[in-house]
């Protein structure tokens, strides 16, 4: 896929499907979502990232999510969608993954408490958000610290997480923000099954 074989990458994720390799579902999904590849088959892929959830793939829901949240555009130029954007259905995606402690949805709810920081205009609740946004970022970057993911994979979360620490301890939140931190580590310091 990489090389940009696309036609060769799709045979041989078929053929890790027929073996039983899970996580294929994921890259075939991919691979038909995406307008470049060529090979745009949306109700496949949707189906491909659905059967990876049923088989505990937990990213698979970040995908879906995402999917949903950005839907899928014509290829060649043209205007529209072939599966419009809904906000619904890509929150509902994120929350299940969250559900899971999958990391990436944690982090995406984290970007998103941090996008209504920004928008919010009275302070109390601007600091709220922030809260809320160093819960979720630390949650992502200790399950994935607890999956052992490549450091390169989630050093944006931990950078953020620090950041925000740093600014809510200067608004006098260090015990609200330390008890987080706490309970983050309480509920995501093991591996999920």
């Amino acid at each position: 896929m990489a090389s940009g074989k696309v036609d060769a990458a799709a045979q041989s994720l078929e053929e890790a499907l027929a073996h039983g390799y899970r996580a294929a579902h994921i890259e075939l999904a991919m691979l038909l979502s995406q307008p470049a590849a060529g090979m745009l088959d949306v109700p496949k892929a949707v189906s491909l990232y659905e059967q990876a959830w049923r088989d505990g793939v937990t990213i698979a829901a970040f995908q879906l999510g995402s999917l949903y949240e950005y839907g899928v555009s014509r290829s060649g130029g043209i205007k529209g969608y072939l599966l419009d954007p809904d906000g619904s259905r890509a929150w509902s995606w994120y929350q299940k993954g969250a559900d899971t402690g999958e990391p990436t949805a944690l982090a995406r709810f984290g970007q998103r408490a941090d996008e209504a920081a920004a928008a919010e205009p009275d302070p109390t609740r601007r600091i709220l958000h922030l809260l809320e946004a160093f819960k979720y970022y630390a949650a992502a970057a200790e399950r994935a610290r607890t999956e052992d993911w490549p450091d390169d994979a989630w050093r944006n979360w931990r950078y953020r997480r620090a950041s925000l620490a740093r600014l809510l301890a200067r608004e006098g939140m260090m015990e609200e923000v330390a008890a987080v931190y706490q309970g983050v580590r309480r509920q995501y310091s093991t591996p999920a099954l």
